[in-house]
């Protein structure tokens, strides 16, 4: 398949409004936040999820931060032990390396949640560290009867159950509390970041999900796009 988003897009254009996913084992064409491409592996996940949906487009982004919480909630049945972290606005971590990316593209009565996650690899040519959940799993945990990596429609399931109680939450009771709980994983929060050419300190996320930098100059910004560098 091309692109499990060009997929899920077509359906919509068909009159498919969702909830339905579209899963690959290869595709050919993903691609990322800011169109860059997202390379996809036999073994590791690469889906696209439909979602109907009615609320205002400024609510489109918020949805991301659900969602990547629920990527973080079902990594962690995986591999508890581990860091989980989450970059803002929508990237995964484990260990402080990238193992999920999220886009998030609006259609009139839908959202579409591309996801790529790696299960079994990752890709070594990236100008930041990247891991996937088999290597991040205790040892003991895959003799058991517990959840296994390389089972990706079993990984999926639980997946799809994660994102619709974080979105229903996010949607029943508003923001508060999927912003807080995505603050409790945040990586680099209180510390030293750059986004868009500016340098501070990431202290907190505001209730429209941008990102609070406190300024050398003890001036606090709000940025609502961008790459986060550390350090």
């Amino acid at each position: 398949m091309a692109s499990t988003q060009d997929e899920a897009r077509a359906r919509y254009q068909s009159g498919d409004r969702g909830p339905l996913w579209v899963r690959a084992d290869i595709q050919t064409q993903g691609r990322g936040r800011r169109e860059r491409n997202w390379v996809s592996h036999t073994g590791n996940l690469t889906a696209t999820m439909l979602l109907p949906n009615t609320t205002d487009p400024s609510q489109s982004a918020l949805h991301g931060f659900a969602a990547s919480l629920a990527i973080a909630d079902t990594l962690a049945a995986y591999a508890p032990k581990r860091p989980i972290t989450l970059k803002w606005p929508n990237d995964v971590l484990i260990g402080g390396a990238k193992i999920s990316g999220l886009l998030i593209e609006r259609e009139a009565k839908s959202l579409l949640f591309g996801i790529g996650l790696n299960l079994v690899s990752h890709p070594d040519d990236t100008p930041y560290p990247t891991t996937h959940l088999l290597a991040e799993v205790d040892a003991e945990a895959l003799t058991d009867h517990g959840p296994r990596p390389t089972d990706v429609e079993g990984f999926l399931a639980l997946l799809s159950k994660n994102v619709m109680q974080r979105i229903e939450t996010l949607r029943r009771v508003g923001f508060e509390p999927i912003r807080l709980d995505w603050l409790a994983r945040a990586h680099h929060v209180g510390k030293i970041v750059t986004v868009n050419g500016l340098t501070g300190t990431f202290t907190d996320l505001a209730p429209d999900g941008a990102l609070c930098l406190t300024l050398a100059d003890g001036t606090t910004t709000r940025v609502h796009a961008g790459d986060v560098a550390f350090g």
